[in-house]
């Protein structure tokens, strides 16, 4: 039997008291197991980014439960907050842009800088994920020499160098090419089969969805 990697119970979000809740995550609740690939569908601003914000530590704003790796987020404090993000969880978010004043090379390195203690295999595991990516013309390059699928991927990379746990992606393939399409979804479900990686991907495509174990729609309760 699977383990659980989330547990969690939105009895209510909203973005302040004089802004209208989200219905579709007002008594919400979803539980993903270690390893399982989850896709999250729904109509535009139903609140899909917002729950991965909230599965990602990054929106603490709700009232309910939330269990992530057995972990009560609650009692976490915001050091360990930042470590568990760094560590635990590979974003692959629509806010996530690099940075633009770095090289590539340096964007998908950046959270090994904060990692404690240090990983030593990561030269290795970043020559990999680059060549697997196909982006290894780009890396001395600035973000904003690069076309908006390399920086898809770039941002890709960022997120699995640290071999997370849990994976959450936000639109992965939006920009891609069917190539590269086919590519990102080869290694982001090659990480789940390696290595037990539970990913959780919000999507409006349904060929991408389809490659998931499971399919939650998220629908507006209005």
């Amino acid at each position: 039997m699977r383990k659980v990697a989330i547990e969690i119970e939105i009895k209510s979000k909203s973005y302040g008291k004089r802004i209208e809740p989200l219905p579709a995550l007002n008594g919400f609740a979803l539980t993903v197991g270690e390893g399982e690939k989850v896709a999250i569908v729904g109509e535009s601003g139903v609140g899909k980014t917002t729950l991965l914000n909230i599965l990602g530590l990054i929106d603490r704003k709700f009232e309910g439960e939330y269990r992530l790796l057995g972990q009560d987020v609650d009692k976490l404090s915001e050091q360990e907050l930042a470590s568990w993000r760094n560590s635990s969880i590979g974003f692959v978010l629509q806010e996530s842009a690099l940075i633009n004043t770095l090289s590539i090379s340096d964007n998908i390195t950046l959270p090994i800088l904060y990692s404690r203690p240090r990983i030593d295999d990561w030269r290795q595991r970043f020559e990999e994920i680059v060549s697997l990516l196909g982006i290894g013309h780009i890396v001395n390059k600035k973000p904003l020499e690069c076309s908006g699928g390399e920086k898809a991927r770039a941002v890709f990379a960022r997120a699995i160098i640290m071999r997370p746990s849990v994976i959450l992606a936000d639109e992965p393939t939006g920009s891609l090419d069917e190539e590269n399409r086919e590519r990102m979804l080869r290694l982001l479900f090659g990480l789940n089969e390696d290595y037990g990686v539970t990913i959780v991907t919000v999507t409006h495509d349904s060929y991408v969805a389809g490659k998931h174990d499971r399919v939650v729609q998220l629908k507006s309760k209005d």
